[in-house]
This record gives structure tokens, C-alpha cells and sequence, in this order.
């Protein structure tokens, strides 16, 4: 347990120091939008790239994981939309609870699957990130064209357009192509890539601590509890639970632990505001789920036995 929490504290530590350096506005409201573009789109897909052209996965098949990982995804959101009741919200306001129990902070997984399980687990968490997100995003998509005030006017042909896009899929896309042709990158690229892959992790985490909005965490009440229950806790228990029924490997199953265990992704605030969803109920949501990720990353890696 106490090496957990050593590992996961530089995690939640940058998480804090963003949120002072936003309070305290340095280095000015300017700079927050602009670092989390730099790291969506060159830093992070740096390190997907480096990190996926030159992995060696040897025994490691990711099959069995990705697998169960799809299982569960379905399995939370048919148990989200069974929820409803419990989160006594409208429409727009269950689109965020849905977003808030599906979607995943993939700078804080970044961090914490860095800090725990090194390299073999970056590849595996790249490669299902590279293969879950698309999913994830268009059952968002379609939650909100259902639900939202108005999702209608966001066609699902146009988010997947938006998907294909996506500088991470891209990044997963080509790193594993290159692994596969075996062509890694040129002895005076790869080091590049290196370098800006080793800022993704800390910048993301202090954009992260910035974007938390203290003031609508206030607000939410039940739907703000169902969808932190549902991500935080029912989400990684389910996945230790098929991971223990299909005999996955001890990597194999931190993994996917910490995938469920993580905070709610910033972007279903932004999805919310661009579908006609309840967007400072998603703020909310981020932020709790987020605060209470610093008790429950450690307790659910502590009762999984991880």
C-alpha cells in the first residue's frame, strides 16, 4: 500500500501545483488553453509514437484485455442508463452523468501507469487507448444526440469525421504501424520524439489541476454521487472481477484496474457545451471525481491487491 501511494503522490502533487498556479494566475489565463493544446496535440502524441514503434510486447497479448475492456464499457453504460432514476436530473443533465461514468482522464492515466507499471504498461494502456476511445466517444455522441438540448445539430457522421482526426488515434495508429513494419525512428528523430513525449505527462497533469472549477462542485447533489460511484468504484471493480474470471495476468489486470479508477476526462465539459448538454454539471463532475481519485486510486489498487 505505501508503495502505491509513493507513486501515485507526484501524480496528485502536479495536480495541486496546477491548481495553485490558476488560482494565483501564473502565468495568466492565457497559458492554460495553450499548454493543454500543446499536450493533446505534439506532446502526448509524441509519446504514443516513440512509446508504440518501439515496443516489445513478447509474452504480452493484449487480446484477452482489450476484450474485457470492451465487455465492461458496454456493461457501465447499460448500468449508467439503469442509474437514471437515482440522478434525478432532465435530459442534458443525464448526458453528463453518462460522460461522467464512461470517459476517462487520460493525462492523470498517463501519470499513474507510468508511475506503476513503467513502459510494458504505457504500451498496453496506448494500445487500448488507441482502440477504446473511438468507442467511447460515439456512445457519448449518441447519448447526447438523445438526450441533449441540442445534439440534434451535431451529426454522428461528423464526429467520427472529428474522431478520425483525432492526434492520439493518429499517433497510436502510426506508432503501432511502424512497430509492426519494424522501421523504428531514425537515430535523429527518435530522440526528439523522446523529449517531447517526457513533457506530456507533467504539463497535462498541471492543465488538469487548472481546469478544475471549485465553484460548480458545489452544485450536482445526487447526479454528481451516481457518477462518481459508477467511475470510480463500480467501474474497477468490474473490470478486477473479469479479469480475475478470465485468468489476465497481474500487468494485464493493474491495467485495467487503473483505467476504471481513473478521474472523468476534462473534454465531456467541452462535449457538453457543444451538444447541449448540462456543462456545469460535467465541471462538477470532473472536479469531484478528481478530488476523489486521490483516495480512490490508492484503495481500489490496495483492495484489488495490485
Amino acid at each position: 500500500m505505501l508503495s502505491v501511494i509513493l507513486a501515485i503522490i507526484p501524480v496528485f502533487l502536479l495536480i495541486a501545483l496546477g491548481t495553485a498556479m490558476k488560482r494565483y494566475n501564473f502565468p495568466g489565463d492565457a497559458f492554460w488553453p495553450l499548454a493543454d493544446k500543446m499536450t493533446y496535440f505534439v506532446f502526448f502524441p509524441a509519446l504514443l509514437v516513440e512509446n508504440l514503434s518501439n515496443a516489445k510486447l513478447g509474452d504480452l497479448d493484449p487480446t484477452g484485455m482489450l476484450g474485457i475492456l470492451f465487455a465492461v464499457l458496454l456493461l457501465q453504460a447499460g448500468l449508467t442508463y439503469l442509474s437514471r432514476p437515482l440522478t434525478r436530473t432532465d435530459g442534458p443533465g443525464f448526458t453528463s452523468v453518462f460522460q461522467g461514468a464512461v470517459r476517462f482522464n487520460t493525462f492523470v492515466g498517463l501519470g499513474v501507469v507510468a508511475a506503476l507499471t513503467g513502459s510494458a504498461g504505457l504500451t498496453l494502456f496506448a494500445v487500448a487507448i488507441s482502440l477504446a476511445i473511438p468507442l467511447i466517444n460515439v456512445m457519448c455522441v449518441l447519448t447526447l444526440a438523445r438526450y441533449g438540448a441540442h445534439g440534434q445539430g451535431t451529426s454522428l457522421r461528423n464526429q467520427l469525421l472529428l474522431l478520425a482526426k483525432n492526434p492520439l488515434i493518429i499517433a497510436c495508429l502510426i506508432g503501432i504501424a511502424l512497430n509492426l513494419l519494424d522501421m523504428p525512428l531514425p537515430p535523429g528523430i527518435a530522440p526528439v520524439f523522446k523529449m517531447l513525449g517526457s513533457i506530456a505527462a507533467p504539463l497535462g497533469l498541471l492543465t488538469v489541476g487548472a481546469g478544475l472549477q471549485w465553484q460548480a462542485a458545489r452544485t450536482g447533489g445526487p447526479a454528481i454521487t451516481v457518477a462518481c460511484f459508477l467511475k470510480l468504484l463500480a467501474y474497477p471493480a468490474m473490470l478486477f472481477g473479469f479479469s480475475r474470471l478470465a485468468g489476465l495476468g497481474p500487468l494485464e489486470t493493474k491495467i485495467l484496474v487503473m483505467w476504471g479508477a481513473m478521474p472523468t476526462a476534462s473534454s465531456s465539459y467541452i462535449l457538453a457545451r457543444q451538444m447541449g448538454g448540462d456543462a456545469p454539471l460535467a465541471a462538477a463532475i470532473v472536479t469531484v471525481s478528481t478530488i476523489l481519485a486521490f483516495v480512490t486510486v490508492p484503495l481500489v489498487l490496495l483492495l484489488a491487491g495490485l
